[in-house]
């Protein structure tokens, strides 16, 4: 079996769902590789729109929420959407590739791929098996014009979301949205703490910022600094963001409550040695803390995708939600010693987090390809 898996660069969700995925068909021995639906239409379409979006969230949030509120109302008319006339631009080439390289099913973590395979059912080839996988808590714009073999979605109480939205019940399956299997990995927290050379005697809050980031940590920092005191250390990650860890060095001194962390592969680790997460609403990121199984705040969230993910989180007592940075910083100060609170916010997560929801969705697309194969 060979499954080709399509991905888009518009924030860093969509790709670690994608990765999450080929991790299970590795370890399944099936090969897998994952591709730009966009780069199809050109290199040059895949960049640009990448950049637009990234650009977006991070220095006009709210237009990007405006624009998000557009697509909704758009969605609910009878039209075809602007994405589904992008993505017919790719179908020739996509379903090409898929039949010069043999794969046997394919799975798409972003709507423009689901779009895209649509495109190929209704004009080209229907036999394909096709799959789509959400990577938030909520029904994207335009899920309703899809049409593919199954949809993988986070919790089955969006059900009712689904079907609402022109899905059929036969197609949607609730298996949760799928991590790499590290942050399933739980280490005990003194033990992460030596590893990352984090206090053994202090409260340590990690503040992440998404794979995108934001563009003003310092106001956050600053609070931070406001709300705590010196049984509290925090880990910030600034990823590849140079310019924003001088910043935070340059403010906080390499020694103080506010250490920047830069780009690393063990952000599971990091989550495993923390008392608290303070974060945006990232699908992924979100997911992979309740799997991981720490205390969340969630603030800075991107209206859109991130509205309703913070809804879902705070509604099910998997998070708490704060709407400014004062706030963030004031409730993991309280959470970090509220030790019966963090218990009952990490129970939830447990019963409502699917932790292996790449084993699942893998399960149900090895058992449709061979379907479709049949």
């Amino acid at each position: 079996m060979k499954v080709l898996i399509l991905s888009c660069n518009t924030g860093e969700g969509h790709n670690s769902a994608a990765r999450a995925l080929m991790d299970e068909l590795d370890r399944r021995d099936i090969k897998s590789e994952m591709v730009d639906p966009l780069s199809f239409i050109s290199e040059s379409t895949s960049k640009f729109i990448s950049a637009c979006y990234n650009n977006m969230i991070k220095k006009t949030p709210l237009a990007f929420g405006v624009m998000y509120k557009g697509a909704e109302k758009f969605s609910d008319t009878e039209l075809t959407s602007p994405v589904y006339w992008v993505t017919i631009g790719c179908a020739g080439k996509l379903l090409n590739y898929i039949r010069d390289n043999h794969f046997d099913a394919v799975i798409s973590t972003h709507l423009f791929g689901m779009t895209a395979l649509t495109a190929i059912r209704k004009r080209l080839d229907d036999s394909i098996p096709s799959y789509g996988v959400f990577t938030d808590y909520t029904v994207y714009p335009f899920i309703g014009e899809t049409s593919i073999d199954a949809y993988f979605y986070p919790q089955v109480a969006l059900e009712a979301d689904m079907l609402a939205h022109g899905l059929s019940r036969e197609t949607i399956v609730p298996t949760g949205i799928p991590v790499r299997a590290a942050f399933n990995h739980r280490i005990d927290k003194a033990a992460a703490r030596e590893q990352l050379g984090l206090p053994q005697d202090k409260k340590v809050l990690l503040v992440m910022t998404g794979g995108v980031g934001c563009e003003n940590m310092i106001a956050l920092c600053d609070e931070v600094v406001a709300a705590t005191d010196d049984r509290v250390v925090a880990a910030v990650m600034v990823g590849r963001n140079e310019e924003m860890k001088t910043k935070l060095t340059e403010r906080y001194g390499e020694d103080g409550r506010i250490r920047p962390v830069p780009f690393t592969t063990l952000v599971n680790v990091y989550m495993n040695a923390a008392d608290v997460l303070i974060t945006k609403a990232g699908g992924l990121s979100t997911t992979e803390a309740a799997v991981a199984n720490v205390p969340i705040v969630h603030v800075k969230s991107i209206p859109g995708c991130e509205t309703y993910n913070v809804q879902f989180f705070s509604e099910h007592g998997l998070s708490l939600s704060a709407k400014t940075d004062g706030e963030a910083a004031a409730m993991a100060m309280r959470l970090a010693f509220d030790e019966e609170g963090a218990a009952r916010m990490c129970e939830a997560q447990r019963a409502l987090i699917n932790p292996h929801a790449a084993r699942d969705i893998i399960n149900v697309v090895e058992s449709g390809a061979v379907a479709h194969g049949e």
